[in-house]
């Protein structure tokens, strides 16, 4: 694609250059990243604060334990962390086109059934509430999946950029996400969308010459520790991701495309492989007057835990649920408080 307008979500590489010249970039330099937003067990709620021993967690689960595929006919959510603007210390850039992924994945993901809230620009607070609410709330025992989108800057290890601080996408997110942590969520699928650089590195890519013959390769395994989950990230370690202001960023864009065209005997897995294929080959970046970033390409990391295959539109089945109302979206806390207060949507 030609990119006349492009950007990428990516810091710089330096943190100290993030950062204006005071005592928090001082700080900043010593210990990069802030306290998780769960670290201390005295922020949440009784509940959560227990011992909780081993197998000893009740969810509402539709899917049978010996099935092969994930049974989703219940209520489905999708949470979208939209971070475009960011605290001027930070001197980020603004995430211009970010809108068009989120009206993508509303569009794509409403069709579905899944009922969309999305959170715009929300600090780390804001992000913590979101996911208390989500592991004490009897209506998170009624979902029978949970997507989870963050749409941000990034740096390496995983950090994200919240609206005034950064965040983990592992222990900030994923972890509060586990059957110990979240058990309304046991037992079904968990998954996490990134759309954020990973890190400051370019993949220029190579050229392939098909030989007329072939070798046998094997591929290895690695069990994972935690279950059900499933995290898709924009980028592979490191590395940039691209975004344009006109069209949106190139993996939310093909993650909502394939969705849309991909077939109810498609499994999750089979998508997300198309949406792999469609970045890393038919994508390269056009920006001659950025040598650094000019004829590059970006290639999509995907890491799974799910047990089970998980089919989008019902794995063959021929009618889906109405759709739900419009998504809610939250612009602020004192929104956000609202929200959680009354239980409706707004707008």
């Amino acid at each position: 694609d030609i990119l006349r307008d492009w950007s990428s979500d990516v810091c710089s590489s330096d943190l100290q250059d993030c950062l204006a010249p005071d005592g928090d970039a001082a700080q900043a330099e010593v210990d990069p990243y802030p306290p998780a937003l769960m670290d201390s067990t005295d922020a949440l709620p009784a509940v959560l604060r227990r011992n909780v021993v081993p197998g000893d967690v009740e969810s509402s689960i539709l899917t049978d334990k010996d099935s092969f595929h994930y049974d989703i006919q219940g209520a489905k959510k999708v949470i979208v962390f939209n971070h475009k603007k960011f605290h001027e210390r930070f001197q980020l850039n603004e995430r211009k086109g970010t809108e068009l992924d989120v009206d993508a994945i509303i569009k794509t993901f409403s069709a579905l059934s899944w009922k969309v809230e999305v959170y715009n620009d929300s600090t780390t607070s804001d992000i913590r509430a979101v996911l208390t609410e989500l592991q004490v709330s009897e209506e998170t025992d009624q979902l029978s999946a949970l997507a989870v989108f963050i749409l941000s800057h990034g740096e390496d290890n995983g950090t994200v950029f919240a609206q005034e601080s950064m965040y983990r996408v592992d222990h900030d997110v994923l972890f509060q996400l586990t059957a110990d942590k979240c058990p309304y969520l046991a037992g079904k699928p968990k998954l996490i969308f990134v759309q954020a650089c990973q890190g400051q590195a370019t993949d220029p890519g190579s050229k392939l010459r098909r030989r007329h013959t072939s070798q046998d390769s094997t591929s290895t395994y690695k069990i994972p520790n935690f279950a059900d989950f499933l995290i898709f990230q924009a980028s592979f370690w490191n590395h940039f991701s691209f975004r344009s202001s006109d069209t949106g960023s190139w993996f939310i864009q093909a993650l909502c495309k394939k969705i849309n065209d991909s077939h109810a005997s498609d499994s999750l897995l089979d998508t997300l492989l198309a949406v792999s294929r469609s970045v890393s080959i038919e994508k390269e970046s056009n920006v001659p007057n950025k040598p650094h970033l000019h004829q590059k390409k970006q290639t999509p990391l995907l890491y799974s835990t799910l047990l089970r295959q998980l089919y989008l539109k019902g794995a063959g089945e021929n009618l889906l649920p109405a759709p739900p109302d419009r998504p809610f979206q939250a612009n602020n806390r004192s929104e956000l408080s609202d929200h959680r207060a009354t239980g409706t949507n707004k707008q």
